[in-house]
């Protein structure tokens, strides 16, 4: 493949085409609407089944929000439902409960005062039942709060369950508790995005919400091109022992290979400088730490697992090819959410700089944040080749190889255009610093000019590859 790509900009206007059909095919829910369902569904419940308010949502909720299956088994055999419902302390007898009326010794705090007498007959005084319901809905994140009196399967009711906690909070957690259930609804991944999306037909498994992420609805898990929802979930299983401030480290900081001083990442791409004050002023590679001078032109190679030739033993070497590929993962992953905070400071900052100072028309301004769309879709692609990776490399050796050199020119074409971006927002913040030049404004603009066509280049370049991979395994070039 030649290196020299002329820009298209009809592959972008497709993607913008696709955004806004994926755009239609959803519904765009706030918790208010959910808890709305969630209430009319008890509701009717209620109606069916003769249950009170509180029976009627433990029991939902033990039955993970399934209606039908409730209806179902109580029609069946409705003795047996009960019996079943009692043994484990969801339908309880809450007309019992006293609120006011006792005096005596708690049994937790064992101070005298005024007690509440639970269905179950045991008492408590108000403030350790308020705090045990705050503590288990705002911090442990349950919506099931069972009796204080250890053993004691008896279920606090939802009408206690509100009176003392945040309502607020409460209504959040039961939202999410609900969608995680819901085979029609899902929490946006996005950062910062609260909102819930609902397909308007089920065979849709890419979702865009308003905030414009695209996330899988099948999985409910960010996209994953080109890795298949089984294949995320294994992988996702098998992380979530990490600790999080592991992750942090291995994530955002790296030792100079120089001076040993710990050098905390900036940008998206594995160019790492060590900045004085403080810092030796010398670059490295942020994946492999070798020095970035004279030449480490082929320093994407080091994505590229090679097993260990030294006779370790076998669980040592498991051990080590999964945190290689794990480390790879989280960070093509933390170079995403970077490259997401700079579409965010193009669309606020750079757009209206570049245009000001350069007397360029808007719209020769865009391209910066079409290249960083880009940009953000291969590191989504890049991170879940590193799952691909991990499984194939065991499976399919043949496979693997082929899969290797695609991730490789990817690998390549992505951290070009990552540098060429982050040379221009060097520029572009040398503009807010207003640090004066004496060079003439048609020079600038020219040099601006050129910068936009290598940048837009590797932008196309990098869309290529990136298809050149996924077509691969989509097309079973590649298999599994």
């Amino acid at each position: 493949m030649g290196d020299d790509y002329e820009y298209d900009q009809s592959c972008y206007d497709s993607m913008e085409i696709e955004r806004q059909v994926s755009l239609q095919g959803v519904e765009i829910l706030e918790i208010k609407d959910v808890i709305k369902v969630i209430n009319r569904d008890m509701q009717e419940l209620q109606d069916e089944l003769y249950f009170d308010e509180d029976n009627t949502f433990e029991l939902y909720m033990y039955f993970n929000w399934n209606r039908e299956e409730i209806l179902q088994k109580y029609y069946i055999n409705s003795e047996a439902l009960l019996a079943e419902l009692k043994s484990k302390g969801i339908f309880n007898n809450h007309e019992k409960i006293i609120y006011n009326d006792l005096k005596g010794c708690c049994s937790v705090c064992f101070s005298e005062g005024k007690l509440i007498q639970l269905g179950c007959a045991h008492r408590f005084c108000e403030s350790c039942i308020h705090q045990t319901i705050k503590q288990r809905v705002s911090q442990d994140k349950f919506l099931i709060v069972r009796c204080l009196q250890n053993g004691c399967n008896y279920r606090l009711p939802l009408q206690m369950l509100k009176r003392y906690s945040n309502l607020q909070e409460f209504e959040n957690l039961l939202c999410r508790r609900f969608v995680d259930c819901s085979k029609y609804l899902a929490y946006c991944t996005g950062v910062d995005c609260n909102k819930i999306v609902k397909p308007t037909y089920t065979s849709v498994k890419e979702v865009t919400c308003q905030c414009t992420n695209k996330f899988c609805f099948y999985c409910k898990e960010d996209l994953h091109p080109p890795c298949p929802c089984d294949l995320v979930k294994k992988w996702l299983g098998e992380i979530k022992k990490d600790e999080a401030n592991v992750r942090w480290i291995v994530v955002n900081t790296k030792s100079c290979p120089f001076c040993k001083r710990p050098v905390e990442r900036s940008e998206g791409c594995n160019y790492m400088m060590c900045k004085p004050p403080g810092g030796c002023g010398k670059a490295f590679c942020y994946i492999c730490s070798q020095p970035w001078e004279p030449d480490h032109k082929d320093h994407f190679k080091c994505n590229k697992y090679v097993a260990p030739t030294a006779n370790f033993e076998k669980e040592k070497e498991v051990l080590q090819r999964y945190n290689f590929y794990y480390e790879r993962f989280l960070n093509s992953q933390a170079a995403k959410e970077k490259a997401m905070q700079r579409l965010t400071q193009i669309k606020e900052q750079y757009i209206t700089q570049i245009y000001e100072h350069y007397e360029f028309k808007y719209q020769d301004t865009q391209f910066l944040i079409e290249v960083m769309k880009e940009l953000i879709q291969s590191r989504v692609v890049l991170k879940w080749s590193y799952c691909i990776g991990y499984y194939i490399s065991k499976t399919n050796k043949q496979s693997a190889k082929l899969f290797d050199h695609y991730q490789e020119l990817f690998e390549h074409a992505c951290e070009s255009l990552a540098i060429s971006l982050m040379k221009l927002f060097d520029e572009i913040d040398k503009l807010n610093l207003q640090q004066k030049t004496d060079r003439p404004l048609h020079e600038q603009k020219r040099d601006f000019i050129d910068k936009k066509e290598k940048i837009q280049n590797a932008s196309q370049k990098c869309f290529k590859m990136r298809q050149n991979l996924e077509t691969a395994i989509y097309q079973g070039e590649i298999n599994m």
